[in-house]
């Protein structure tokens, strides 16, 4: 086993991560067995390319710049559609306004582009930063920012409407 210069192997810094890289494999396929394959298929080019990372320190972030790219190439294969579970957006305790925004969000999230998908994921729903995200996608934070930005207004003006909230369906789509 290799070994990070505060003496963790591998092994111990994966067991660390694993429950977050299958939620994050799990929000991209929807299947509990893709998923299950993506994260093993991750562990296994992280476990060949660990000896090349400079930064041991950032072992997570690379591990989710893997899983990432693996879940991706398995999406190209697959051809699936990335399904939302509505239930991590939820800012009313109504259950007629969560459906309804459930069902409006999960449609609109359905329109984004995979690469739009995870930069609302890493950024909303993981809570990492713009500079953790130019890390995991290689990508300047300038270009983050401006990703992010563009998707949100795009996921707002689809959303403005209120789609069939009060029973008139949105033009906007």
């Amino acid at each position: 086993m290799f070994k990070v210069s505060n003496g963790q192997t591998f092994e111990e810094l994966i067991k660390l991560e694993q429950d977050k890289l299958y939620k994050i494999a799990f929000s991209y396929v929807r299947n509990e067995q893709d998923a299950l394959d993506i994260v093993q298929d991750s562990i296994i080019k992280g476990f060949k390319g660990f000896e090349k990372l400079n930064d041991k320190n950032y072992f997570s972030t690379w591990m989710t710049r893997i899983l990432i790219n693996t879940a991706m190439d398995h999406l190209k294969q697959k051809k699936n559609v990335v399904m939302l579970d509505p239930g991590w957006f939820n800012p009313w305790n109504n259950q007629e306004n969560n459906t309804i925004i459930s069902i409006d969000l999960a449609e609109v999230f359905d329109k984004l582009k995979p690469e739009q998908k995870t930069l609302i994921f890493l950024r909303y729903y993981y809570g990492y930063s713009i500079s953790e995200i130019a890390k995991i996608m290689d990508k300047p934070e300038g270009t983050v920012k401006s990703q992010i930005h563009r998707t949100l207004q795009f996921l707002k003006e689809k959303l403005e409407n209120g789609g069939d909230t009060y029973g008139k369906a949105s033009t906007r789509y």
